[in-house]
């Protein structure tokens, strides 16, 4: 039986209250928005899906959560502790407790940046939870603003993971945009910026794999041992899910190859630029030692000295410095050097 409303939830504006939204969803008539004082309404009819997401970072929406009786004790322990930890398990016979990570929302954060999302879901219930804004759950929440439809909260959820897998592929689409204009640069020869380039594109892709990867593996196994226990259309939805994400990861994995095959070629392409100027400064130095060598000789203050009194000694000097350096170069290109 359901617990009396608490007092945070029946006064005042349900966005600075604990409780960001609240949705109840129906095959026949879509999503509509539950306000505070409807939603122990909403919880008791068994015709629709409730979702309701909260933020506790208000120590009122935790307090509620972990005094509300119709939630299972696996989830008001991870509440209490505040248990990050990746998690996913079956409660209470047909619901589905999940602790995944999901993109942050703040503007000026690192694109792979993720936080933790505390969710629940049972055949008519997703109890959504988070700290930190995120994506996901504000991208589900635009949805519901366009007639969503589900039939129950973990079709809800999946469509929750589905709208973060999204957001990889998005992210996955503008990488593959820049490694194939970096790619065209450092096969054209224009070496500029392209080893921050890719040094930062690899570094989101190791960050994506080693936050995704785990989970998704998490997810298989989960749905393996217990995918049969669950209504035909959850498991359908759930393991649609999972083959997106693991999809999304393998894309995320390739892109990661590629940006370090890349930089492979880009330090190959910088050794091939540095071994020709040091070949063309080796030349140079060749060509200039036997010059500098007749320059210092004459250049050299001491008695006996030749030609230091001869008027056209001078030029003599000159002709001596560039028949030598000539005589080098002819070496040079009969030893095949240039």
């Amino acid at each position: 039986m359901l617990q009396p409303l608490p007092t945070f939830l029946s006064e005042g504006s349900n966005a600075d209250r604990g409780l960001i939204c609240g949705y109840q969803l129906s095959a026949d008539f879509g999503a509509r928005e539950v306000a505070p004082e409807k939603i122990v309404e909403s919880l008791a009819r068994e015709e629709v899906t409730t979702w309701l997401h909260f933020n506790l970072a208000d120590a009122r929406a935790r307090r509620w959560l972990l005094e509300s009786k119709f939630l299972p004790d696996a989830l008001r322990e991870v509440l209490q502790d505040h248990s990050d930890n990746r998690r996913i398990e079956k409660v209470d016979g047909t619901g589905l407790l999940l602790v995944a990570g999901d993109f942050t929302y703040e503007d000026d954060s690192d694109p792979s940046e993720v936080a933790p999302i505390w969710c629940f879901s049972s055949a008519k219930l997703l109890i959504t939870a988070r700290v930190h804004p995120l994506k996901s759950s504000d991208d589900l929440r635009q949805r519901m603003r366009t007639g969503l439809r589900a039939t129950s909260g973990i079709e809800l959820l999946a469509l929750l993971l589905d709208l973060r897998t999204a957001r990889i592929k998005r992210l996955a689409v503008e990488m593959v945009d820049q490694l194939d204009d970096i790619e065209d640069q450092i096969l054209a020869g224009n070496i500029e910026l392209q080893r921050e380039q890719l040094g930062r594109a690899r570094r989101l892709c190791a960050r994506l794999r080693r936050q995704f990867a785990p989970e998704r593996s998490d997810m298989s196994r989960f749905m393996h041992r217990q995918g049969d226990s669950f209504a035909e259309s959850d498991r359908e939805a759930l393991q649609s899910s999972i083959d997106s994400l693991g999809l999304a990861i393998e894309e995320i994995a390739e892109l990661y190859e590629r940006a370090k095959l890349l930089q492979e070629e880009l330090a190959s392409r910088l050794a091939e630029n540095t071994n020709r100027n040091l070949y063309a400064l080796s030349i140079l130095t060749a060509v200039l030692l036997p010059m500098t060598l007749v320059t210092g000789i004459f250049g050299m203050n001491v008695a006996g000295l030749p030609g230091m009194t001869g008027p056209s000694s001078f030029w003599w000097v000159m002709v001596a410095i560039f028949v030598s350096g000539a005589v080098t170069l002819a070496l040079l290109f009969w030893r095949r050097l240039l």
